[in-house]
């Protein structure tokens, strides 16, 4: 039996769908200094929303298969249709807030134009 070099995709999917931002598919990856980086930034919490992007970015790429271990060997036992639910998912979701905040901006932006200010 031939023995597999790198880490098993669906673990470095799921630690990024679930723990992204804390960069726990780096660290399983051992990507250790991009991880202790993101794990910094989001605990600062100012720069939580770099982490954000920096792990949407990241499972994207672990999704379509362009992700690959610390030493360049690829992640086996990749299953297609997990990363396609994982973009939908992520699509949705950033489309859900930004429609979101859209209202939210609508309705702030309605009583600030209304001269009333709520007293």
């Amino acid at each position: 039996m031939e023995e597999q070099r790198g880490k098993n995709w669906l673990a470095t999917m799921l630690a990024c769908w679930f723990l992204g931002p804390l960069g726990m598919h780096r660290f399983y990856t051992e990507k250790r200094n991009s991880a202790i980086a993101m794990l910094i930034m989001s605990i600062l919490g100012c720069t939580l929303p770099i982490s954000l992007i920096w792990s949407w970015v990241d499972g994207i790429m672990i999704a379509i298969g362009k992700f690959q271990h610390a030493d360049g060997s690829e992640l086996y036992e990749r299953i297609p249709w997990v990363g396609v639910v994982y973009i939908i998912l992520l699509s949705l979701g950033v489309l859900g807030c930004l429609l979101y905040f859209t209202m939210i901006g609508a309705i702030v932006a309605s009583y600030a134009g209304s001269g009333t200010g709520g007293y």
